[in-house]
């Protein structure tokens, strides 16, 4: 069985959905090309929320999955400081990243 991946993007009312599904297929390609199994795309939908960002911590937690992938840093947050936390609260976790644009 090939090793668990989860994907995270925004997906909020400044993305079309054309754009969004572009992303998603994006990342299937990304964790098919890793060699992994992507479990599922987190979507935050409500901008500087971080429910569905939360949501995926758990998920990696209680999976004890490591990898996460996302079409870029951008779509972690647009605040550079935001962005570090948040990559620092996957790293604490014992997640790997691979992605595009990371």
């Amino acid at each position: 069985m090939k090793p668990l991946i989860y994907g995270y993007l925004q997906a909020t009312d400044d993305h079309d959905d054309n754009e969004i599904r572009r992303r998603e297929l994006d990342l299937e390609k990304l964790a098919d090309a890793e060699g992994r199994c992507l479990a599922t795309i987190y979507r935050e939908c409500t901008p500087s929320r971080l429910g569905a960002f939360n949501d995926l911590r758990r998920e990696l937690q209680r999976a004890q999955a490591h990898h996460v992938v996302t079409p870029s840093l951008g779509h972690l947050s647009r605040h550079r400081i935001l962005q570090d936390r948040m990559v620092m609260l996957l790293v604490e976790h014992g997640s790997q990243r691979a992605g595009l644009g990371c």
